[in-house]
C-alpha cells in the first residue's frame, strides 16, 4: 500500500458489497511502489549505520591527540552522535522492513480476493421465461438459492480477506520512532526534546 493510512480496526466489512470489497484491495495497491519505499528506508538505515561507525571511530582515535576536558567533552558529543546514528538506523531498518510486510499482505489480499458472484433474481427470472425452457422454470427456486448462497459465500470470504490483510496491516507497524537527535555543543538548544520521539 502506498500513501493510504493503516485501517482502524472500527471498520465494518460486512457492510460492504463484494464489488465495494474488491474495489478496498485494488486501489493504491502498488506492491512495486512499496517495495522501492522500502528499499529507501534500508538504505538509509545503512547509511546512518555508516555515520554512526564514523563517529565512534573519529571519537576513539581523539583520544591520543585531544586530552583534557576539551577532549573529553568532544568525545562525550561524538558518542552522543554516534549513539543517535546507530538508534535511527535501527529504525530505519524497522520501517523498511514493515514497508515490505505491509506491501506482501496488501498483495496477499489482492491475490486472494474472490471475484464478485452475479445474483439479480430479476434478471434470472426474465431469462428463463424468455427461455420458454419448462424445466428451467420448474427449479428455477432451487437455482435462485443456490446463486444467492455461492455469492454470499463469495463474499464472505472477501470479507474475511479484508480482516486478514487489516490485522496484517496493524501488526507490521513498527513499536520504535525517530528521537530528536543529540544537541552538537554543550549549549543545549535541544535539551528540551533530546530523547523524545519525532513525528512521522
Amino acid at each position: 500500500m502506498s500513501g493510504r493510512a493503516i485501517p482502524g480496526t472500527g471498520r465494518r466489512y460486512e457492510w460492504y458489497s463484494h464489488e465495494a470489497l474488491k474495489a478496498e484491495v485494488e486501489s493504491g495497491n502498488e506492491p512495486a511502489e512499496a517495495g522501492e519505499i522500502g528499499r529507501e528506508w534500508a538504505e538509509l538505515a545503512g547509511a546512518l549505520r555508516d555515520a554512526g561507525d564514523a563517529l565512534a571511530g573519529m571519537s576513539a582515535g581523539s583520544e591520543e591527540a585531544w586530552s583534557g576536558p576539551g577532549g573529553d567533552a568532544l568525545r562525550a558529543v561524538l558518542g552522543k552522535a554516534a549513539g543517535w546514528s546507530q538508534e535511527a538506523a535501527a529504525v530505519s531498518a524497522s520501517l523498511g522492513e514493515a514497508v515490505g510486510s505491509q506491501a506482501e499482505a496488501a498483495a496477499r489480499a489482492r491475490a486472494e480476493m474472490p471475484e464478485p458472484v452475479s445474483y439479480d433474481p430479476a434478471g434470472m427470472i426474465r431469462d428463463a421465461v424468455a427461455t420458454g425452457d419448462l424445466a428451467a422454470l420448474a427449479g428455477l427456486s432451487d437455482t435462485l438459492s443456490a446463486r444467492r448462497e455461492e455469492a454470499e459465500a463469495a463474499r464472505q470470504k472477501a470479507i474475511d480477506v479484508l480482516y486478514a490483510r487489516d490485522a496484517a496491516l496493524r501488526a507490521a507497524v513498527p513499536s520504535s520512532s525517530f528521537t530528536a537527535p543529540p544537541p552538537l555543543t554543550g549549549g543545549g538548544g535541544h535539551r528540551g526534546q533530546q530523547g523524545k520521539p519525532v513525528p512521522m
